[in-house]
């Protein structure tokens, strides 16, 4: 299920996107649902979490380039989209990673371009995802959300942005199922070379100032990944 929202204050504009957007995902057999806002402070309000939102610029209140820094300040990391008369903010959408800018009057070929690389996004980002199963409990988590993982006693605890949560697995077969992203560090660690800010003295520095240990003979290795990782982003 792909979740949308348009936020502009032209009624005409909002119908124009939907028919839109409806007539391209139905073609591409997606499910989905498309929330519909005339201002954006309605869209802050709204506690959802969106794949995309297509946001004109120029709205009473707060603009839609507030609410797109709003969004970002928040840690939403939906896919935004502009859709505006504007082009002098082009630069601005840089600053808030808006995946693109679309001029009114919209080009039908512009939209379905913009459409085919989120869509090709979206897929892969559901591709990379941790399914977490104990007993009857199961729950999907993003890799991207994941800081590290550590195992104690057979039980791999999943350190993620906002949680931890524990399940019975071997840690070698929680490593084929993560990404290359993961590097194991130690023998009881699996860390996400996102989330490395340094590495000094045997310890990886993570940016929520945690700190995870790096055996002696992984040291160099694990060096060379976070720069490896860094130079590829």
């Amino acid at each position: 299920m792909i979740k949308l929202a348009i936020c502009d204050d032209e009624e005409t504009m909002v119908s124009d996107l939907k028919e839109r957007i409806t007539g391209y995902l139905m073609m591409q057999s997606c499910q989905f649902e498309i929330d519909l806002f005339q201002d954006a402070r309605s869209l802050l309000q709204k506690d959802t979490h969106y794949d995309i939102i297509f946001l004109d610029i120029q709205m009473n209140g707060i603009t839609g380039m507030e609410a797109a820094q709003k969004m970002r300040k928040a840690g939403k990391n939906s896919f935004l989209v502009f859709v505006t008369i504007s082009p002098e903010y082009v630069y601005d959408a840089f600053e808030v990673e808006a995946s693109d800018y679309i001029l009114k009057p919209i080009s039908p070929k512009r939209f379905s371009r913009t459409m085919d690389r989120i869509l090709h996004y979206i897929s892969e980002q559901k591709n990379r995802r941790l399914s977490i199963q104990k007993g009857s409990y199961c729950k999907i988590v993003r890799f991207d959300d994941i800081l590290y993982c550590e195992i104690i006693n057979r039980i791999i605890y999943v350190h993620t942005k906002n949680e931890v949560i524990d399940y019975y697995c071997k840690i070698k077969e929680l490593e084929k199922q993560l990404d290359p992203c993961f590097f194991r560090c130690h023998r009881s660690y699996l860390v996400n070379l996102k989330f490395v800010n340094s590495c000094e003295k045997g310890m990886a520095h993570l940016e929520n100032s945690e700190q995870i240990p790096i055996s002696r003979l992984k040291q160099q290795e694990f060096l060379s990944a976070v720069l490896l990782y860094m130079k590829g982003r």
